[in-house]
């Protein structure tokens, strides 16, 4: 078996209560054997000019307006400099582009590459084009010109993510044998089309292929990103500087090269007399997880995407039940975990007592730590709702819960960014680094 399911406190005790009230479950699913499995990889690249754009200091910024001439335009939502006139090639060789990068982090990734796996290429701007095709053998030269067009192509003026995650599927061939299925998007600026974006995800999780996001510079839609990789159970990465984007690639290639447990999924069924009111995934990254709900919530689906070994993804579900005499007991739930042909079934029952503590106070570090994903959560929300007053309000609540946590650090991001939404009602540039630092907080452990 390749994991395991593990259920603390167990089993769950209550106080005996003449209301409903809240009983919490922590659970950890763990990847405890190594297994060797081929990888599925298909890599999106966002090919849009602002991915093309050089970068330098300002002495090299000055260099470059004397020989191409340069004037100020808005490229993906991004106000950036354009050059009046192409870069020649040894000019390019200088001053290196986030494609450029890319470009590097692709050439080490094919020469990582095993018989056995297989590698997509697609780009996408305004149209996305798939570049090399996902099919078996060994295809290093094919790869590597594919990957040489990348730098030059011309695909539109916007960013069409949606086409660009829809060819990827396409290239996932359906079969039984065990394998790692994983898209790879990196974006630096925003897209056309959210809406099939999150549905492409949704269709992804379905099929057990997980999305992880790499998010570039300070436009990009970090809201999008994340939610498409909680959706499917991957990964979500924020690149501050395109001369890091080698090395996330490299680091998901190892993530996925260590898989014991692929496209791992939760099922879950409720009795009437319980209800599922949240679950905060604690690790490997913090976050609200939303599970899809069938037969009016009484049974839920919810992709935890791969298990490197070792590695455990760790719940805290929240379910409202209703009271219980002393002595009687209630079923919270019925788990069927499964990865590939492998699955556990395992009951969380619930034990009505006189003396019981409800929430365990070995809990209270836990519902700490969710509530500050909840908190984080609300505050986008309402941010996006354009209610920036509730935004800030929430947001000093979630510096408070940092700084009673120890995450003095944090805390200042979180005041910053509500003092920043009350003055200009525009999320500030260190918004970005307080949405996936908060989501390290998950690798930092319980």
């Amino acid at each position: 078996m390749p994991f395991q399911v593990r259920c603390a406190p167990e089993p769950v005790t209550l106080p005996a209560l003449s209301q409903p009230q809240v009983a919490y479950v922590h659970l950890a699913i763990v990847a405890d054997s190594y297994r060797d499995l081929p990888l599925q990889l298909a890599i999106v690249a966002d090919a849009s000019r602002s991915m093309r754009i050089p970068i330098v200091d300002e002495d090299q910024f000055r260099e470059l307006v004397r020989s191409s001439g340069a004037y100020e335009v808005l490229v993906d939502g991004v106000p950036v400099w354009q050059l009046g006139t192409p870069l020649a090639s040894e000019m390019r060789a200088r001053y290196p582009s986030p494609i450029d990068y890319t470009a590097r982090a692709l050439h080490s990734l094919i020469e990582r590459l095993d018989q056995t796996d297989r590698l997509a290429l697609i780009a996408c701007a305004s149209d996305a084009i798939v570049l090399a095709p996902s099919t078996p053998g060994d295809r290093r030269a094919e790869l590597v010109a594919a990957i040489a067009r990348l730098p030059a192509l011309r695909l539109g003026e916007t960013t069409n993510l949606a086409q660009g995650l829809q060819l990827a599927l396409a290239q996932f061939v359906v079969t039984d044998e065990p394998a790692v299925r994983r898209i790879v998007l990196l974006t630096d600026g925003f897209t056309t089309d959210t809406t099939l974006c999150v549905a492409v995800a949704r269709e992804a999780a379905a099929r057990g292929i997980t999305i992880s996001t790499v998010g570039l510079g300070g436009a990009f839609e970090e809201e999008l990103l994340t939610q498409l990789a909680d959706l499917s159970g991957g990964r979500a990465s924020f690149v501050h500087e395109a001369s890091h984007i080698p090395t996330i690639i490299a680091a998901e290639l190892e993530s996925a090269r260590q898989t014991s447990a692929q496209a791992v999924t939760m099922q879950m069924a409720l009795p009437q007399t319980v209800t599922l009111r949240r679950i905060t995934r604690l690790a490997p990254e913090l976050s609200v997880l939303t599970p899809l709900s069938a037969e009016h919530g009484r049974r839920m689906t919810l992709p935890l995407g791969d298990l490197r070994r070792g590695e455990a993804v760790r719940l805290l579900c929240e379910f409202l039940v209703a009271p219980g005499p002393p002595g009687s007991q209630r079923r919270l739930a019925r788990l069927r975990v499964s990865s590939g042909q492998h699955e556990q079934h395992h009951d969380l029952i619930a034990h009505y007592e006189l003396q019981a503590t409800n929430p365990p106070p070995a809990f209270l570090p836990i519902i700490t730590r969710a509530s500050i994903a909840h908190l984080h959560q609300r505050a986008n929300l309402a941010r996006q709702q354009g209610d920036y007053a509730t935004a800030a309000n929430l947001l000093r609540q979630l510096a408070a819960r940092l700084r009673a946590a120890g995450e003095t650090e944090l805390a200042a991001l979180a005041l910053n960014e509500a003092i920043t939404l009350e003055q200009t009602h525009q999320p500030s540039a260190t918004g970005k680094e307080l949405t996936y630092a908060t989501r390290r907080l998950g690798e930092m452990g319980l």
